[in-house]
């Protein structure tokens, strides 16, 4: 999630939305990254490095055995980025990276029982930090929310090319 403005440049981010108030673009940019502002604070609390390390973990402990490639696209992070956060996760001992039996180039990469133990502490956390970003939002408006961001999130026309 990193690459969005944090800081001091965040504070940069609402006069611009002021400015655009009707530009989806822009404000769907601000809300990310007012997010990602609450969730990099959270990881770091916890000692990941940011909320990419935390989707990474998300995205192994649904079950589903998914390559590298595949997990890129699962969590919208570069497959170079990714690299770096599994690099990083193996390290800790929260992952551990497997040889497809089918391709041996290709490897695949699993939760440990260290890491389903910060998902799952970090998962309050984000918990928290959405609270905090959704703060003044009725609950219906978040159901709103929710599903229309779902819906645009798996649309299949706005497929990003592979990298």
């Amino acid at each position: 999630m990193g690459g969005f403005s944090t800081g001091k440049d965040a504070a940069l981010t609402l006069p611009m939305c002021g400015a655009f108030p009707n530009d989806l673009t822009i404000l769907l940019h601000a809300a990310v990254n007012q997010v990602t502002i609450y969730l990099d604070r959270a990881a770091a609390e916890m000692g990941l490095s940011d909320a990419r390390d935390w989707l990474v973990l998300a995205a192994l402990d649904d079950g589903t055995q998914r390559t590298q490639l595949e997990l890129s696209r699962v969590v919208c992070v570069d497959k170079t980025t990714l690299i770096t956060v599994l690099d990083r996760l193996e390290r800790q001992e929260m992952i551990v990276r497997t040889v497809d039996p089918s391709d041996r180039r290709v490897r695949i990469p699993q939760i440990t029982d260290k890491g389903r133990e910060v998902f799952a502490t970090f998962a309050a956390a984000r918990d928290a930090a959405e609270g905090r970003a959704l703060e003044g939002v009725s609950s219906e408006d978040r159901a709103v929310l929710m599903d229309i961001l779902g819906r645009i999130a798996t649309s299949q026309e706005a497929t990003a090319p592979a990298s």
